[in-house]
Formats: structure tokens, sequence, C-alpha cells
């Protein structure tokens, strides 16, 4: 039996907004669903509403699977996400330099965008379980969740077919454009964007997209402490 050919084209780039287009159909469906069973108007987006969490997590796994498989379907996995080890050395001064760069901008762009604030997105009160667990939940989808499946999306799948068809510079710039455009906020794009300027270039100089991880980890971690520290 014949293997089928590598995606080419148009074809190639709509096998890889898959991963994407699966995300979100998974979270609006959802949310129209909670809104249903809970009689919401509108989106809970307080971080302790427990099957929001839940939720958010799930899509995440969803999307983290998605991209897998799309991931194989153009070759091996680890090489299409470029899933390479990094110097301990190397790793640490790129991820320290690069984490650094992105709260400088975010520092010198949210006082003019106020992008932060346009999300709405706020920590919630912890006064029962159910509302402790969904910010333990929230905080993992966050911290983990978001920082590894939007650098292998962004900074793996993408970067690397931007790469191999217009080269390192439309990929750094490319990928960095899409990830400010799929968070869907315009006040929030001009950080977004350099942020995503800052894990490309990290990429680049890696060849890794593991680097851009704890980078963005790290960054999701301030952004999350910030929220708690905000409502006390």
């Amino acid at each position: 039996m014949n293997e089928p050919s590598t995606p080419t084209g148009p074809r190639l780039w709509l096998l890889i907004a898959l991963p994407l287009l699966v995300q979100f159909g998974v979270l609006a469906l959802g949310a129209s669903i909670l809104r249903a069973l809970t009689s919401e108007p509108r989106e809970d987006t307080t971080l302790t509403n427990l099957p929001q969490s839940i939720l958010i997590l799930f899509a995440y796994a969803v999307f983290a699977a998605a991209i897998w498989l799309v991931a194989k379907r153009l070759g091996a996995p680890p090489l299409i996400l470029a899933l390479r080890r990094v110097p301990l050395r190397q790793g640490l001064l790129l991820g320290g330099g690069g984490l650094i760069a992105g709260l400088v901008a975010s520092a010198l762009l949210e006082p003019i965008f106020h992008g932060s604030s346009s999300q709405g997105i706020e920590a919630g009160t912890v006064d029962s379980l159910a509302s402790a667990a969904a910010l333990a939940i929230s905080a993992i989808a966050i911290v983990g969740g978001a920082a590894l499946t939007e650098e292998l999306y962004f900074r793996g799948l993408i970067y690397g077919r931007l790469d191999a068809r217009f080269g390192v510079a439309s990929a750094v710039v490319g990928s960095a454009g899409l990830f400010g455009l799929a968070h869907f906020q315009p006040n929030a794009f001009p950080t977004l964007f350099a942020l995503g300027l800052i894990l490309g270039l990290v990429r680049m100089r890696s060849s890794s997209v593991w680097p851009g991880v704890g980078i963005h980890a790290a960054n999701n971690v301030i952004a999350v402490v910030g929220l708690l520290l905000v409502t006390r």
C-alpha cells in the first residue's frame, strides 16, 4: 500500500490551520454548552470557574493532540516541531534573556495599549474547594498548556513551514503575527507580536522550541501571579 503523499500548496496550509480551528471549535462548543446549562448570558472569564477551567484545559489537550497528528502527517513529529535538546547553558541564557526582553516590551507597550486589561480575565474569589480546584486547573492550563501547545504550534509547526518556504525572516515575523492575531484581542496584539518576535528569535538561535516554552511559561506565571495580587 502506498503511503499518502505530503500535502503541498493550499492543502498544506489548510492542514496546518486545522489544530487551531479544532481548538477554537472545542472552546466555542464547550462555552455554548456551559452557557446553556448555567443560563449565564456570557462567558465567565474568571480563573475560579470550575467548568470553564476544565474546558480550557481540555481544549489545550485537544490542541496538543491535533498538532502532533498534523506533524506526524508531515514527517517525524520531533523534527517537524523542533523538539531538539538544547545545551543547558545556552538554554538558560536564551531563556533568561528572552524573558527579560519580553517583560521590558510588555512594560513599554502595556501603558499605551492596555492589552492585558482588554482581555477581561480576572482571578476571581477563592471561597470554596471548587473555586480552589478551578484556580489550580486554570494555572496549569495557562502556564503549562498554553506555553507548550502555543510554542509547538507557532514556533514549531508554523515557524518550520514558513522557514522552509520563505526563509527564516518570514518565519520569525510571520509566526509572531499569527501568534498575535490568534488571540483575537486588538489591544493586546502589539504586546503579543513583540513577544512572538522574541520567541521567534530564540527559536532561530536555538533551533528548538524548548527555550521558548520556558519563556512562555515563565511569562504566564508572572501574569497569573499578577492577577492574583490585583484581587487581594
